[in-house]
């Protein structure tokens, strides 16, 4: 995959590490399957959109891997390095399968605001990163899987694990139905 020049730049400039920039390569490429998917039945879909807000998306690990902390400072630094606002937005929505303001607010994020994957874009690379677990490829059933995991593992936070499984379910189902399959 050839990575587009201005993802190189902020990929070296905050150093993002080789792990992180191998699972974005790898969530860029199941992305842009389904998203060239969708076109072909018609829809419209920014695919140069697709593959930079999925090679950027994890931008924020370059500083830190806290989960409830990444997505928002990915934004942060795409704004700052101004990237169109469709990609930043990419980055920001892609947490778990999307975080309502009140979620942010009861979670304790830093910011508190709408996290929610609206456009087609942003689902897409909000799934397809769901069925990455670091440079491989896993299945929708093994997604579910960990969330079970993780429900077990935190069950302070069991009823945001409940709520992203219901809303991966939809953006699947959603993303199924004008791409055919996934």
């Amino acid at each position: 995959m050839e990575i587009p020049e201005d993802v190189l730049r902020v990929w070296n400039k905050y150093n993002l590490p080789e792990n992180v920039r191998k699972h974005c390569m790898k969530v860029a490429e199941i992305a842009l399957r389904i998203a060239k998917r969708i076109k072909n039945n018609g829809y419209d879909v920014d695919l140069d959109a697709v593959l930079k807000g999925a090679l950027l998306h994890d931008l924020g690990r370059a500083i830190t891997h806290a989960p409830f902390e990444h997505f928002i400072l990915s934004g942060e630094l795409l704004r700052k390095e101004r990237f169109d606002e469709k990609i930043v937005k990419i980055a920001e929505r892609h947490f778990s399968a999307g975080v309502i303001e009140e979620d942010a607010r009861k979670l304790g994020l830093k910011v508190v605001k709408n996290f929610m994957p609206e456009t087609i874009e942003e689902k897409i690379v909000c799934y397809a990163d769901k069925v990455t677990k670091g440079d491989r490829e896993i299945s929708f059933n093994e997604f579910l899987k960990r969330l079970d995991e993780l429900e077990r593992q935190h069950p302070e936070t069991a009823w945001f694990t409940r709520k992203t499984r219901e809303r991966i379910l939809k953006i699947r189902e959603e993303l199924k139905e004008l791409a055919g399959e996934l």
